[in-house]
């Protein structure tokens, strides 16, 4: 959240709006329920009503964000050149507000029929209000399901896509991919689970055996794993929350010399001091294939140009590390090397 908020431009990338909200929605159901439950028996009754409703607002906006981001995605890959057209972020902050809003009031309006069993610690519902709210997880978990689904198909089945341009595609398609499986085998089965249990033992009478119970005991804790492994799947599957943390990570090893690698020999071995105090990183890495087809045209005011340019890891005295272009000719650097854009 805090990467998100600090360095996420939303007027260009408008659906991390979507990303922020879920997992702010994330983060307040282990706040709220996860780090609660052992004092939960000592708590005051006035706070049972409150507590409900803002558990079922944050899971359900949770799994709706996920619903939302799919639905950006399904825009994004099948009307590419209206997409921000289409998506803008003013119209994301309202989806995203009539979101927590409309939740809230069919969570107050859910639980106002709510009987306290023991303090907060086990309240009672109507079987038939809290049937509609596991149909709602289902449907809205398996709809993000088959949407993740459509997009993948009709990602894999485009022939107008050269090789290069759907494995980028497929890249930014990951991570609503794996948050979306992810979700779905964490949240559905234990729904799936109750609705049987359901529907069997109170319609039909149906006894179950103790494994039924242990199995649907082990979904019901394995829901909150998914809970909070969906941060972790967002910094893994994003290259700017990943770049942002590591950054944080190289500034707090900065701080602390302990931490610190003596490897600084090495990395000067690697290095090409040029122009201003910047360094290149790698730089023997970014020399691939470039020495083959450059040629030099004259202008009439006598300076060159070069056919070939390469993005080269720079850091600058505060230890910034960003791309740049430099231009290359015949496979070496310029007499006197500096950077230019391409």
């Amino acid at each position: 959240l805090f990467i998100g908020f600090r360095h996420v431009d939303t007027s260009d990338k408008p659906r991390q709006i979507i990303v922020i909200n879920m997992t702010m929605a994330d983060l307040i159901t282990c706040i709220i329920y996860i780090s609660t439950r052992p004092i939960l028996s000592r708590a005051s009754e006035t706070m049972c009503y409150p507590y409900y409703v803002l558990i079922f607002v944050s899971q359900f906006c949770s799994c709706l964000n996920l619903l939302w981001l799919n639905v950006d995605k399904f825009i994004y890959i099948k009307h590419p050149l209206n997409y921000y057209l289409i998506v803008t972020r003013k119209r994301v902050l309202v989806v995203c507000w009539l979101t927590w809003i409309a939740l809230t009031f069919l969570g107050a309006l859910t639980y106002s029929t709510m009987k306290i069993v023991h303090p907060c610690n086990a309240v009672k519902i109507s079987d038939f209000i809290y049937l509609y709210i596991v149909i709602m997880y289902v449907v809205i978990i398996s709809g993000s399901f088959i949407i993740s689904a459509i997009i993948y198909c009709i990602a894999t089945n485009s022939r107008r896509m050269e090789p290069s341009a759907r494995s980028q595609l497929f890249k930014r398609l990951f991570f609503v991919f794996s948050s979306t499986f992810w979700t779905f085998i964490t949240c559905i089965p234990y729904r799936l689970l109750y609705l049987t249990y359901f529907l069997l033992n109170d319609f039909l009478s149906q006894d179950f055996s103790p494994f039924f119970y242990q199995l649907t005991d082990f979904f019901l804790y394995f829901i909150v794993v998914g809970i909070l492994m969906n941060p972790l799947i967002t910094i893994l599957t994003q290259r700017l929350y990943r770049e942002k943390l590591f950054f944080y990570f190289k500034s707090i090893q900065s701080i602390f010399p302990c931490l610190n690698n003596n490897n600084n020999d090495y990395f000067d071995r690697r290095t090409v001091i040029y122009s201003e105090p910047k360094r290149l990183l790698s730089l023997s890495t970014t020399m691939t294939n470039n020495n083959s087809n450059d040629e030099i045209k004259d202008c009439n005011d006598n300076r060159r140009r070069f056919n070939s340019c390469i993005d080269v890891p720079v850091t600058n005295d505060k230890r910034i590390l960003k791309y740049e272009a430099l231009r290359i000719h015949r496979g070496t650097f310029n007499r006197h090397p500096s950077i230019q854009e391409c």
